[in-house]
């Protein structure tokens, strides 16, 4: 059984119960490039568990409403619902969104909630993942994701958007560790040719 982590706040005695669930060999630093990231405490064995993901559960309508911060925080978990904060302080309790994106990942998903380590991964590594994995377009959306690239990797894509899992480079890279929505649309589309 996985035991929710209590966390208290500063100067009070209020405990408040992680949304989510992140390995006790990882933790949230400072990266040198872009915020905070997640990094690797203790090695990690490939398809150890990193994040069982949890929070507030919107759907595109909800998505739609929000504004400013929130707004390019959400993790799709299909086509229809996605995890997200409401808040800043929301992101303490969800530690998955300090995950970053990289195009040479060393994390993927299992399922719709398991985000789980592609290989086995060293400490001192950054947790990272390819937001092809768990982004698509949607009719109803009234945004659509694009990103400049900054990973650095030797194959960046330089451009990171809604698209990315049509792929077929990637969809074969990462085989088995797309969310779950995705994979199912990658498998049906591949079932139709």
């Amino acid at each position: 059984m996985i035991k929710s982590r209590d966390m208290t706040n500063e100067g009070s005695q209020e405990k408040r119960k992680m949304f989510s669930w992140m390995n006790p060999k990882l933790e949230v630093r400072n990266t040198e490039k872009y915020g905070r990231g997640v990094f690797v405490r203790e090695n990690l064995r490939k398809d150890e568990t990193l994040f069982v993901m949890g929070g507030y559960v919107l759907d595109i309508e909800g998505e739609n409403r929000l504004k400013g911060f929130p707004q390019d925080k959400a993790i799709e978990i299909s086509e229809e619902f996605s995890f997200c904060p409401l808040t800043p302080e929301d992101i303490e309790l969800m530690p998955q969104h300090y995950v970053n994106h990289s195009c040479e990942p060393n994390a993927g998903w299992h399922g719709q909630v398991f985000m789980v380590a592609m290989r086995d991964i060293l400490a001192d590594e950054e947790i990272t993942y390819d937001y092809a994995m768990i982004i698509c377009s949607n009719k109803d959306s009234n945004s659509y994701f694009k990103m400049e690239c900054r990973c650095g990797s030797e194959n960046c894509r330089k451009i990171i958007d809604e698209e990315g899992w049509k792929n077929p480079e990637l969809q074969k890279k990462y085989e088995g560790y797309f969310q779950w929505y995705l994979q199912e649309k990658i498998d049906r589309l591949h079932n139709t040719l």
